[in-house]
């Protein structure tokens, strides 16, 4: 039964737009009642000791606690790091960062554009990043059609971006969070494929007819002042959002504390510096209320299933059916452009035991957040695209898809090499 109610809440959520339903109703109503089945038809529930390697039975009310503090985990991280860019916006962070975009041919700006969404996506997420790079284009590229093109290589270059970063995607948070990698095995196994993705994505791009010719950047009518003032907060928020890995690292803090200590930071110094006394109304009125829930309801979601020891059987399966987990984990990049990457990798987390920093954690954090770019429904940065400028999916399919996939496969096929050479 509880299966059953999982495999209906999931098509709900990945068919979103066919049955017109948000997926954040399904994913709370699939959390609330897989759980409350678990609960009132008293099913054996179980906890997996993997290092002592038996399992112990648990009373499901406290495995539902257990599960929930671990869910908490990643929304307080989201709340923290969501307030902050908030912080950011309402001072104009985002539009200064305008003033760096000085070019006059219109190759030159796609490079521009493809890396700074690459660079800002690690820091902000790939989500944000998109978001800003569209309001910034929208200023720049008045040709709709032209605009288009643009996107399609920041959705490439985003998702790219957040990969090989801990606080970039929130699949690689939640993979981070869970201790399945570190910071620095993170940046050292996945920058270069990261890149490589980026860079072969942009330069086929470049080719393209549509990025031929000048581009006239009009430069922003606004006071040195505010400019000066929107660099300021922006410089602030990306550093002390960088310091969050860094905190876990040396201090050994987890992730949502470090990033509820800069978000009191970047609050202090907003009131103070600015005098903004509405500053804590104006930011938690634009946290992403309905993004918190989805993710809470997934990964309670996800979590009834291994309590009741079906991710358990599933793994093993896999691992009996799939000669090597290198091809599970490529196909699982192809699956996570249809569906949803973030119940994916949340089954992933809770059906292997591989140890910490494994290759495989590495291949699936790129996996998930690079594949999600080959289909525009695929991620959220794509998403996002879709819903901010009317992007028609089959346009994305024709024009973009087969450089995402190339790009994709580029850096899988490094992930490879540099796997097989490490042995």
């Amino acid at each position: 039964m509880v299966i059953l109610i999982f495999i209906f809440g999931y098509l709900l959520i990945t068919l979103e737009n066919f049955f017109s339903v948000n997926k954040v109703i399904p994913s709370i109503l699939m959390a609330a009642i897989c759980w409350s089945l678990i609960i009132f038809l008293n099913i054996p529930v179980y906890e997996y000791e993997l290092d002592q390697h038996f399992i112990l039975k648990k009373d499901p009310k406290y495995l539902l606690l257990f599960h929930l503090g671990k869910a908490s985990e990643i929304v307080f991280f989201l709340i923290g790091a969501m307030s902050i860019i908030a912080v950011i916006e309402k001072f104009s962070g985002f539009e200064a960062l305008k003033e760096l975009f000085f070019t006059n041919t219109k190759r030159k700006f796609l490079w521009i554009i493809s890396i700074v969404s690459f660079l800002l996506s690690a820091i902000i997420d790939n989500l944000t990043a998109t978001m800003v790079m569209i309001s910034i284009l929208r200023k720049i590229v008045y040709n709709y059609k032209d605009r288009l093109y643009y996107l399609g290589i920041v959705i490439i270059s985003a998702n790219a971006g957040g990969v090989w970063s801990p606080i970039g995607d929130i699949t690689t948070t939640m993979l981070w969070i869970s201790n399945k990698v570190t910071t620095i095995h993170l940046l050292k196994k996945i920058f270069i494929p990261s890149v490589l993705c980026m860079i072969i994505s942009t330069l086929i791009a470049s080719y393209m007819p549509v990025f031929n010719g000048y581009i006239q950047i009009k430069k922003n009518n606004l006071s040195k002042d505010y400019i000066n003032r929107g660099f300021f907060m922006l410089k602030t928020g990306l550093f002390l959002m960088l310091l969050v890995p860094i905190f876990k690292t040396i201090i050994g803090i987890p992730p949502y504390m470090g990033m509820m200590f800069s978000l009191g930071i970047i609050l202090f110094i907003a009131s103070k510096k600015y005098k903004s006394k509405s500053i804590l109304d104006d930011t938690f009125k634009k946290v992403d209320i309905s993004s918190i829930l989805f993710f809470l309801g997934i990964l309670l979601s996800v979590s009834s299933l291994e309590s009741i020891g079906k991710l358990y059987s599933l793994s093993h399966w896999i691992n009996e059916t799939v000669y090597t987990w290198k091809i599970t984990t490529f196909l699982f990049g192809l699956i996570s452009s249809i569906i949803d990457n973030v119940p994916l990798v949340a089954a992933t987390i809770a059906m292997f035991s591989y140890p910490i920093n494994h290759d495989l954690w590495h291949f699936i954090a790129y996996t998930s957040g690079i594949g999600g770019s080959i289909f525009l429904i695929g991620s959220a940065a794509g998403v996002a695209a879709m819903s901010m400028e009317k992007i028609d999916f089959f346009w994305y399919l024709k024009k973009i898809s087969w450089i995402a996939l190339i790009g994709y496969v580029s850096g899988f096929i490094y992930l490879l090499i540099y796997s097989f050479f490490s042995l």
